[in-house]
């Protein structure tokens, strides 16, 4: 666990770091969105130094219920509230992908940390715009790809580098689950919907991280839509600099049964990753020439997210998916939707 942070407001305006044992770190959230109860929630109540401060919604009733549940101790009725509140440290944005950005700029401009759902934004000019923004700030500025701070993410990572693979031959990643489009603003194009902005984002992360420096371009994507450009079912050709061709797959379609895992073919074995998105719910790493078959244990991907976001804020430093990470992910979903023929998200 962590230890406890004084937050003064040196700390909180980035001027210098601090250990010291007293105050806590106050969170705003952005709506009222389903995943902020395992994603925020629940691992701020788990985590020293942080609390959860304020929400704000589009229907304050939806605001009511999440703050009488969760213990949040006020309730605004605009995001700008939120904003405006000095006692507010950080804020929580989960809000539709077509407002990312705005409201992570805004935020960022009132002199808050964020900790922004993904993906970061509709595409990768946004995700510049918001970099910049926070570059200009001086605040930290995740990007919730919760996975890359499970010790799961580093073990993968140490058995790559260990060359126990020989030579990398192909990547194959895929993320598939059913998402209800009769309820879910996931299966909305305008609202900068679709599989691979919010499930097919999960793999391209694993491509790009099982090959640092080597950033991967799209050869060819075909998508099946299901609402006019909203794509339902994707699959993306990719390349390495290195030559290394990869494959990565998602759907959200009716019937789709839950599938996350990462495969790595080398010249001296195979590395199979079943759910790295959730080991917490069950997973394990196999590499076939090695004879390696592990279980990662932990607590949850958001737990340890948190973790890093709480210490980033107070220590100072950079987090591994925000900055440079963000843009290169957007550059490659964005390359994905032209080559489909759908166009990038744009808000």
């Amino acid at each position: 666990m962590l230890e406890r942070y004084q937050w003064t407001e040196e700390i909180v305006n980035g001027k210098k770091s601090c250990n010291d044992d007293n105050m806590t770190l106050q969170f705003g959230v952005l709506g009222a969105a389903r995943i902020s109860g395992k994603a925020l929630y629940q691992p701020v109540q788990d985590t020293a130094g942080v609390d959860l401060r304020a929400i704000a919604a589009r229907g304050r009733h939806r605001a009511q219920s999440d703050a009488d549940r969760w213990g949040i101790e006020r309730v605004y009725d605009t995001y700008e509230e939120i904003l405006d509140d000095p006692e507010i440290h950080a804020v929580y944005n989960p809000l539709p992908v077509s407002l990312h950005h705005t409201w992570t700029i805004r935020a960022l401009e009132a002199g808050k940390h964020v900790l922004s759902e993904k993906p970061f934004a509709a595409n990768a000019d946004l995700a510049r715009a918001i970099v910049d923004a926070a570059d200009a700030s001086g605040r930290v500025c995740m990007e919730a790809y919760h996975w890359r701070y499970h010790p799961m993410a580093s073990r993968i990572g140490q058995l790559l580098e260990s060359g126990l693979l020989g030579e990398v031959q192909s990547v194959e990643a895929r993320f598939d689950v059913y998402i209800d489009p009769d309820d879910d603003v996931r299966h909305s194009a305008e609202l900068c919907g679709g599989a691979l902005m919010d499930l097919g984002c999960y793999p391209v992360q694993w491509a790009r991280f099982v090959m640092p420096g080597e950033e991967p371009t799209v050869v060819s994507a075909t998508m099946k839509e299901g609402r006019p450009r909203a794509d339902v079912d994707t699959e993306i050709h990719i390349r390495y600099p290195n030559g290394v061709p990869g494959v990565l797959r998602t759907k959200m379609t009716h019937g789709t049964e839950f599938h996350a895992s990462l495969t790595v073919v080398g010249t001296e074995g195979t590395m199979v990753a079943t759910n790295p998105l959730a080991p917490h719910n069950g997973n394990r790493v196999v590499v076939e020439a090695a004879g390696i078959d592990e279980e990662v244990d932990g607590r949850t991907t958001y737990h340890h997210q948190m973790e890093r976001f709480v210490e980033a804020v107070a220590q100072g430093g950079t987090v591994p998916t925000g900055g440079q990470d963000a843009i290169a992910t957007m550059e490659l979903i964005d390359a994905a939707y032209e080559s489909a023929g759908l166009g990038r998200r744009e808000p």
